[in-house]
């Protein structure tokens, strides 16, 4: 009797631990499914990250196609016009130590060549 008492036990041991495992399966079951919601939450906020990127892409290309478009036209704009020409070699002149009466004798007005070495003559640099 005392083998079918000892076996008793040893079967009663072993449904105890059957029924924890069991238990401990379903749990884990449970947080294994919690963990696939959340990682399928976070691939659809991450493909909506990469569309938003790939939305602001095409548009910092295209504002970069625009931008350079504008200087081009600046630069054509700058060579056309004698007056941004003149400008530019009278500033050359000063930051290499013209006087007013130089810049006059050059073809600007006096108060351009006055505005001018205030701008950019020495003592625009201190």
């Amino acid at each position: 009797m005392d083998s079918l008492v000892l076996i008793a036990i040893g079967l009663a041991v072993v449904l105890a631990v059957a029924l924890l495992l069991a238990k401990k399966q379903s749990r884990l079951e449970r947080a294994l499914a919690e963990n696939q919601e959340r990682v399928d939450r976070l691939m659809d906020e991450l493909k909506a990250l990469y569309s938003g990127a790939a939305g602001q892409g095409s548009h910092i290309a295209r504002i970069e196609a625009q931008m350079n478009q504008l200087s081009e036209r600046q630069e054509q704009f700058d060579v056309k016009d004698p007056t941004s020409q003149s400008y530019s070699e009278a500033i050359e002149l000063i930051q290499s130590g013209a006087s007013i009466d130089e810049l006059v004798r050059h073809g600007l007005r006096r108060e351009e060549a006055e505005l001018l070495m205030r701008l950019h003559g020495e003592q625009s640099l201190g």
